[in-house]
This record gives C-alpha cells, structure tokens and sequence, in this order.
C-alpha cells in the first residue's frame, strides 16, 4: 500500500462520523454544524457553508471518538473549494494541542498495528 493511500485511509478513519460546530462571529449569531473530513496536528478539513470565506477567523468545537472534547480551538479558514475547506489552527493553548497530539499519535500506532506496520 502507498504512503499517500495509508495516510488517506487514517485521515478520513480517524475523523469519521465527527460533527463540528464552527463558530465565525463576525458573520452569524450562532454556529454551524458541519462534517469534518480529516484532521491532522496542523489543522482540519470540514464541509464549510458558503457564507464561511477563506480568511475568516472561526472558533471550532469538536469531540473525537468519545475520548478527546475540544471546545473554541480558534482556527483560520485557509481555502475552500465548492463545499469542502481547509482551516489551519491559529495558537490554542498549548495543554489541549498536545491533548490532540496524544489522541493522533495513539490512533496512528493503532492503525500501524492494525496494518502490520
């Protein structure tokens, strides 16, 4: 299997079935809730409405397999195409990045041992 194919399938396996409410205060009064796509220690991939431009500054609460809850992770909205969008996390405090990086790490080593890897 090809490093990109593998890193595809852990991307969307880790954040599937994973809703996200995206907050942009200086457009709406209340969030959406969007599906993410994938999530790596740099940002996320969502399903963005239209209203939600590239550079808007958005606040992003999620929970990941009923083992991680993160709450207004402040995030930027880096490029949207049709539906999807990418946003980049701006800096969060540091004790919940690395509670993320802690639950990515322990998914992907599960995933090597899975795979034989």
């Amino acid at each position: 299997m090809a490093d990109s194919e593998l890193h595809s399938r852990r991307s969307r396996k880790t954040i599937h079935g994973a809703l996200v409410a995206v907050d942009a205060p200086s457009l709406a009064d209340k969030p959406w809730v969007v599906d993410a796509i994938d999530i790596n220690a740099n940002g996320m991939g969502l399903v963005l409405p239209p209203e939600i431009e590239e550079g808007t500054d958005v606040f992003l609460s999620f929970k990941l397999e009923d083992r991680l809850e993160l709450s207004r992770v402040p995030a930027k909205v880096r490029h949207q195409v049709g539906a999807t969008g990418g946003v980049e996390f701006q800096p969060w405090p540091s004790s919940e990045r690395l509670q993320l990086l802690e639950y990515l790490v322990a998914w992907y080593e599960k995933v090597d041992r899975e795979s034989g890897g």
